[in-house]
């Protein structure tokens, strides 16, 4: 067999290839309700993409990518106003939409819609540097734990979705043992 025969996706899995990318990154919005230190990415209001643009990019992953994940991310996903109609679509698709979020805009209604939707997972990220405001404002890492707690209690409750969580590395929140 030369290798105009060989189909990329029949690859995938160990030893990785190329094409294979097992979490693509779809940004479907750079609006976010946090301004955080960090943030690579421009806070832009009403930045959204259309779900006709947000579907294009998920056909080109499949296309040209072996992936298993859709991260989505942004600015911060939950603000998108089609967030649900998106896990829908990627669920659909037979890959596993998992949600980087910080977390601020997240309802028990909107955590059930997007189960039924089929979100597989969630990536919360929680740092000192967030500039969150109301009650956790000023709070150190370790406070930030109940923060934390509650969303992977909301997750628990309501089950069967993936939870971890993410934070931001700086000189000034490492906290010594």
């Amino acid at each position: 067999m030369n290798n105009s025969q060989l189909n990329h996706r029949d690859l995938y899995r160990l030893p990785w290839t190329l094409p294979d990318n097992a979490i693509s990154w779809l940004e479907p919005t750079a609006m976010c309700n946090l301004a955080c230190d960090g943030c690579y990415r421009e806070n832009i209001k009403d930045s959204h993409l259309s779900v006709k643009e947000v579907k294009h990019h998920l056909d080109v992953f499949q296309k040209l990518r072996n992936t298993d994940c859709i991260s989505i991310a942004g600015g911060d996903p939950l603000l998108y106003p089609d967030i649900i109609e998106i896990v829908a679509d990627i669920k659909n698709r037979g890959l596993k939409p998992i949600i980087n979020t910080n977390g601020k805009a997240l309802t028990m209604e909107l955590l059930r819609d997007l189960k039924r939707a089929g979100v597989f997972g969630f990536t919360f990220h929680v740092d000192s540097k967030q500039g969150r405001g109301n009650e956790w404002k000023g709070k150190n890492e370790i406070e930030l734990l109940d923060l934390r707690l509650q969303y992977a209690q909301m997750l628990a409750e309501v089950g069967g979705i993936s939870c971890s969580f993410n934070s931001t590395v700086y000189e000034d929140n490492i906290i010594p043992h």
